[in-house]
């Protein structure tokens, strides 16, 4: 495989994807980790490998990249690490690696609630089957 060293990111884009990598937040830092090692003139398969993406994946990162630039990242992302030092709490990296979590936590709880109820609603199906066949042996006698 062809090795690009130092000719697929501009000095601004290589920067930026410096900082995103230090954010780690999961896919956007593995994505921003691909990219530098390319620049660096890894292969796409050590590339994937290093930043813990398939080859697919890293592939699709490529044409992304070279569709959108860095847009491909969150905006929120991108605006939070262009912007100087002083920004409010909430367009902070520490805000969006927060948000990131409390999604995450919340899927989870969501998650955690709907196979609860899964297990009772199969439970007061169980019980209602035992009391029929319950029944229909009553019955029989």
């Amino acid at each position: 495989m062809a090795t690009t060293k130092g000719k697929l990111l501009t000095h601004q884009e290589r920067e930026l994807c410096e900082k995103i990598a230090e954010l780690n937040i999961v896919l956007v830092s593995r994505r921003a980790r691909a990219l530098l090692m390319l620049d660096d003139g890894h292969t796409q398969a050590k590339s994937a490998e290093l930043s813990s993406l398939t080859v697919g994946q890293l592939r699709y990162l490529l044409i992304l990249f070279k569709k959108r630039g860095t847009d491909l990242f969150p905006e929120e992302v991108r605006t939070t690490l262009s912007s100087p030092p002083e920004t409010t709490e909430d367009n902070s990296a520490e805000a969006v690696i927060k948000k990131e979590k409390k999604k995450k936590k919340k899927k989870g709880k969501k998650a955690a609630a709907k196979k609860k109820k899964g297990k009772k609603k199969k439970a007061a199906k169980e019980k209602s089957r035992k009391k029929k066949k319950k029944k229909g042996k009553k019955e029989k006698k």
